[in-house]
């Protein structure tokens, strides 16, 4: 009877472990944390995919230009657009899940926004919280970061090869 389980006011939905979990399970956030092959697989096909789609996006707008460097060049900055708009919103998703798990204590809503409370974490959930933040979701952040500020990179080399052209 002394499992956290059972002395646990926050509802379940509301658990960061819960939380976590559920995260884990949508295919639109796993890809973070997988190993890195599946990471690059899955980013790399993101990235194709938004190039298709922006490149299908000019020649439908009747792109002006006949210059096949400058419909390139736009394709490009709109697909690493899109990715970077994609990557952020996957790591907004992890950083919430990671800070609740960091976190000693947890705010939760029993019923709705004006009965907030909040239970402080003991020590063996805190524990089990901050190993899964630490070893599960910190490494997955940081390569999302370095992802992102990489892209941003990739999008600031296009934009001054599109100047210079």
């Amino acid at each position: 009877m002394n499992d956290p389980e059972y002395i646990c006011p926050v509802p379940k939905e509301q658990r960061p472990v819960n939380e976590y979990k559920k995260l884990k399970e949508s295919k639109s956030f796993l890809w973070c944390i997988q190993n890195e092959r599946n990471y690059l697989k899955a980013l790399s096909s993101y990235f194709l995919f938004s190039f298709t789609f922006s490149a299908l996006m000019l020649i439908i707008s009747a792109f002006p230009s006949s210059n096949s460097l400058y419909f390139t060049l736009y394709s490009i900055l709109a697909s690493l657009i899109i990715t970077v708009l994609f990557c952020f919103r996957s790591y907004l998703g992890w950083q919430y899940i990671h800070s609740r798990l960091m976190e000693a204590t947890i705010a939760y809503e029993e019923s709705g926004w004006y009965d907030g409370q909040v239970w402080i974490k003991p020590p063996e959930v805190l524990l089990q919280d901050r190993l899964i933040g630490t070893y599960e979701i910190l490494p997955g952040l940081l390569r999302l970061q370095s992802t992102i500020v990489s892209l941003l990179f990739l999008f600031l080399i296009a934009i001054t090869l599109l100047r210079n052209t």
